[in-house]
């Protein structure tokens, strides 16, 4: 799945994202200090995604909330991102 951000929007925990992927909409929601640090890796990953014309290998994990969400680089020159919720109960 790519690195594109639907929406960003403020809320009393802080900061909630939603991201389009291949499943549709997904929400992580965190601080502030936490956005920020996904924001900078996004960056980052988005720098190097050009330079990338055949790994497939993931950069870094940035903690948001109750989620995990894995960023890194796919063949192409394209970003990649995996968001990983907890289990919820049935």
């Amino acid at each position: 799945m790519g690195l594109e951000i639907k929406e960003a929007r403020q809320t009393e925990n802080g900061v909630a994202v939603t991201f389009v992927t291949d499943r549709g909409p997904v929400a992580v929601e965190g601080s502030e200090a936490q956005i920020t640090r996904l924001a900078e890796v996004m960056a980052q990953v988005a720098a190097l995604a050009p330079l990338n014309e055949t790994e497939r290998v993931w950069i870094e994990n940035v903690a948001v909330g109750d989620s995990l969400v894995r960023l890194g680089l796919a063949p192409g020159g394209e970003g990649r991102v995996q968001i990983i919720n907890p289990a919820r109960p049935a």
